[in-house]
């Protein structure tokens, strides 16, 4: 897109219901009648102050383009109605479709084991909670690689909650907002246990998953073990496209049901594994967790057998140790990861074992990112 003040008007042409326009930087972009009417910005069709259309798409009149002038800052259209819109270059510039398609992608780097600890941000409490530049850090390393470890934080759920809120804000669900857990079992989960727990993603049984899942261990004393796991969602989703394309496929059209049970929750959604966006086929979100699938029927017998074989490839390249980073979580150290694309997990334990944490959605967490000006 062009820098803010720096795009000019060099050529307006009306096409039937449509006009060309070409710009100081050669670009050409054609515009319908129909969409430079409702992108009127006057006081009457666009409040400035809010960001808001003022006119419900209805009350907006059907209506041609009567003549219009410009110069190389303003071009004005003259409605046949007598309604005059003028727009400006830096606005109408931003809207070649490719551009416009290309600044709104996610461009995540995909990893495969211990390398990525080297490049993973690991950025100091203070300087995240207190400078742009440290936030910046955070969230960029989160966009990239899926997670981020901020150093420094108090080891206690009061200071861990400090980061959930400045990561976008503490999601409440079923779990409570903030939440500690230990092997004394508060809900019916395998977390609430000391067994080994392998890669997964969370709340596969819920209508939208968390978006990020922040972890924090608070104590581990008199034991060993309790290394935690994660590994790139995306990267084993690309190496099944890759090795088997059929799998792939029915992974991205396959609704998959995921359940979670207790006495007061029944928690349950269907969904694909691999969830891509439909204009781009970019990857969006991985859920992946086979142990809250539900006991499925199908169809026919083809099906059945593109299950299970779709989700034991995939789930080779998840359990693959050479794609798994290993680490051991410490009092002070915060990790953030995206629920849509790292799955993680842990080895078993022994000992007393305490880790706090909440979850953030989706939503408030890009709102950050976007407010910091990483993603549009």
């Amino acid at each position: 897109m062009s820098v803010l003040g720096e795009n000019t008007f060099e050529n307006v042409l009306l096409k039937n219901q449509s006009v060309e326009i070409t710009f100081g930087d050669g670009n050409k972009i054609k515009f319908e009648d129909c969409w430079l009417r409702d992108h009127c910005r006057c006081q009457n069709c666009y409040h400035a102050d809010t960001f808001q259309r003022a006119k419900h798409i209805l009350d907006i009149p059907d209506s041609r383009i009567g003549s219009f002038r410009f110069d190389k800052s303003e071009l004005v259209i003259i409605w046949d109605d007598k309604h005059e819109s003028s727009y400006s270059p830096d606005f109408l510039s931003q809207f070649d479709y490719t551009k416009w398609s290309n600044s709104r992608k996610l461009s995540p780097k995909l990893w495969a084991g211990p390398p990525v600890m080297e490049k993973v941000a690991k950025v100091q409490v203070n300087e995240f909670l207190n400078t742009e530049e440290g936030a910046k850090r955070v969230f960029q390393s989160i966009l990239d690689y899926g997670f981020v470890l901020i150093e420094g934080v108090e080891p206690s759920l009061a200071g861990t909650e400090k980061i959930c809120q400045a990561l976008g804000g503490v999601q409440h669900t079923l779990f409570g907002g903030m939440w500690e857990f230990t092997t004394k079992a508060v809900h019916a989960d395998t977390a609430y246990t000391n067994i080994a727990l392998d890669a997964h993603n969370d709340n596969t049984y819920f209508t939208e998953a968390a978006g990020l899942q922040i972890l924090h261990c608070l104590e581990h004393v008199n034991g060993t073990g309790g290394e935690t796991l994660l590994v790139d969602g995306f990267y084993g989703a690309t190496r099944l496209k890759e090795e088997y394309p059929e799998d792939y496929e029915f992974l991205t059209k396959f609704n998959v049901e995921a359940e979670f049970v207790e006495t007061e929750h029944n928690h349950k959604y269907s969904a694909p594994v691999i969830r891509v966006n439909s204009d781009t086929q970019d990857l969006v979100q991985i859920r992946y967790n086979v142990f809250d699938r539900t006991a499925m029927a199908f169809e026919d017998g083809e099906k059945c057998r593109a299950y299970y074989r779709s989700l034991r490839n995939l789930g080779r390249y998840y359990q693959d140790p050479g794609n798994q980073w290993q680490f051991k979580l410490k009092p002070g150290t915060v990790l953030a990861m995206d629920n849509f694309r790292v799955l993680h997990g842990r080895t078993a334990f022994t000992g007393s074992r305490t880790l706090g944490g909440s979850y953030v959605s989706r939503s408030d967490w890009l709102d950050r990112a976007r407010t910091l000006g990483l993603i549009n």
